[in-house]
């Protein structure tokens, strides 16, 4: 016990070392960003967008210096998410300060929300979505109205797509690092495309059905205008309304952004479904309600074809960004004196986060236990970052070399 907690102190000595040997900043960043207020006030959109641009970069590059910075300070990997960063390397905050203070990720142009807020989120919105279709449903029975069976019905959607979201948040806090040793992050976008798919099903056959009466110029069915119908509509809206606002805000998780854009079509296909009927039996215009049903599926089936084609990228592999680069090219360029070059930065998306793969050139006469500790202490600070979910950094002495594993991305698919 007592080796192993030698050797763990060893290995925390070197690391401190290695990151106490970093580059300096090229350029203080922080001076170079442009203040909100002066933003604002910018009214060239193409020059308001190049500068917000720049903001976001520069906020990433003083992430990576947050990040150098708390390691120089002797702070662990599983430290992380328990000291406040933004206060490591302040000259007026002593270090003991910082790591006293609540639990704060390194500040960006997109904080990631507590994980017990995410929950709490999906939490509600299922619950939420439950409590409307009981209500929908007895109101339906008493009441005999269709149109409040139809949305009973559509609440009922609700409820078997949010409980796709609801079981696989559960089934990804469930570890098993035999069966999954690399975690189970990739089934929050899996559930996602599940969802998808299961929304655009559904209205791509409100759409063909909108079409068929439509087409059939029948006479519409009348509109129960009672007042508990249109109090619980009114109620639908509000409480939807309030769930997309709040879902919208939260940041860091596929399902929740998911769930907001599901509350954001359930207020548009609320108001829009109650709108269309309304003045088509005002103005004598029947055709109205089969209209407005087509315009909001195709709405609803675009919205979400791009999240379904946004998370399939995602899960197959998708190249990260530009700015995700330049990020994770800058850690590896400040990282350590001892690195001679960045041979090859590569990035890709494994589920909601990145994979990266990184080559760097280390001298021939490194000894093999320093080039060892550069190696993985730049791969735990690479996996600080956080869009970055792991990290792997290849070793070289030379650039002169034919790229990794190009035979096996070639080969796939022809039998190669």
């Amino acid at each position: 016990m007592a080796r192993e907690e030698n050797e763990c102190l060893s290995c925390q000595k070197a690391l401190v070392s290695l990151a106490a040997a970093a580059l300096p900043p090229p350029v203080h960043f922080k001076s170079l960003r442009m203040a909100d207020d002066q933003l604002h006030c910018i009214k060239n959109k193409h020059v308001k967008k190049f500068y917000k641009n720049q903001n976001e970069m520069i906020e990433r590059f003083l992430q990576v210096d947050q990040v150098i910075e708390a390691l120089k300070h002797g702070v662990r990997v599983s430290d992380y998410g328990s000291i406040d960063f933004n206060a490591v390397g302040d000259e007026e905050s002593p270090f003991e300060e910082a790591t006293a203070r609540s639990s704060l990720l390194p500040r960006s142009s997109e904080e990631k929300s507590p994980l017990w807020v995410i929950h709490l989120a999906i939490n509600l919105s299922f619950l939420a979505n439950v409590t409307l279709f009981i209500s929908k449903v007895v109101l339906a029975y008493f009441s005999g109205s269709m149109a409040i069976l139809a949305s009973a019905f559509e609440s009922f959607l609700d409820i078997v797509s949010n409980a796709i979201i609801f079981f696989t948040v559960r089934i990804i806090r469930q570890k098993d690092y035999y069966t999954y040793p690399v975690g189970k992050s990739r089934m929050e976008p899996l559930g996602i495309v599940v969802f998808a798919c299961m929304i655009t099903t559904s209205f791509t056959q409100v759409l063909v059905t909108s079409v068929e009466r439509l087409a059939d110029g029948g006479p519409a069915e009348p509109l129960d205008l009672s007042i508990p119908a249109l109090s619980l509509l009114t109620v639908n809206v509000i409480v939807k309304a309030i769930l997309w606002v709040w879902c919208a805000r939260i940041k860091g998780s596929s399902s929740v952004t998911a769930l907001a854009y599901d509350h954001e079509n359930d207020v548009v296909f609320t108001i829009a479904s109650t709108l269309f009927p309304l003045v088509g039996n005002y103005a004598k215009l029947p055709w109205l309600d089969p209209l407005g049903a087509i315009i909001l599926s195709i709405y609803i089936i675009y919205e979400w074809m791009r999240i379904l084609m946004d998370n399939i990228k995602r899960l197959t592999g998708k190249a990260a960004s530009t700015e995700d680069l330049k990020q994770l090219t800058y850690m590896a360029y400040r990282f350590s004196t001892k690195i001679q070059a960045v041979d090859t930065v590569r990035a890709y998306y494994n589920g909601d986060r990145l994979l990266v793969e990184i080559d760097i050139i280390l001298p021939p006469e490194c000894p093999l236990h320093e080039a060892h500790d550069v190696g993985e202490a730049l791969q735990d600070a690479l996996e600080l970052l956080d869009n970055v979910e792991r990290a792997f950094v290849h070793l070289d002495y030379n650039a002169h070399h034919e790229a990794e594993h190009r035979r096996v991305v070639d080969g796939v698919g022809f039998g190669g």
